[in-house]
């Protein structure tokens, strides 16, 4: 009897200490295109872009949701350049490509705004 004890309390921590791999945040820097309106008024509130962005390491994803009511365009690209995935939907998923490692720059463009983040594989 105290064996099958000893034995489930060793399971049990076990399986407490298992590591789940979370999402991280990528950070993503925003940029706004020309004047809107002309308005030469200064705002002090920091600017957020309505959309977050997640790498999940475990699953090799790049994961983007925000609002339903914005059109984008996504772009993954690698350090020279090219594009390994586009999405034009707000709320999607990009695969990284398996095997590839180094440093990856994601560009999410609107019509008055820009973000541009990076992360590294």
């Amino acid at each position: 009897m105290k064996k099958l004890l000893s034995l489930l309390g060793v399971l049990i921590i076990i399986g407490c200490l298992q590591a789940n791999a979370e999402k991280s945040g990528v950070y993503m820097d925003f940029y706004k295109y020309g004047h809107e309106g002309k308005n030469t008024t200064v705002h002090r509130s920091p600017m957020r872009i309505p959309i977050d962005v997640y790498y999940d390491d475990e699953l090799r994803q790049i994961e983007i949701s925000g609002s339903t009511d914005i059109d984008v365009q996504i772009y993954l690209c690698d350090e020279n350049g090219n594009i390994i995935a586009y999405s034009s939907i707000t709320n999607t998923t990009l695969d990284i490509p398996e095997g590839y490692n180094g440093r990856l720059s994601i560009s999410i463009e609107c019509d008055n705004w820009v973000a541009i983040g990076c992360i590294t594989i």
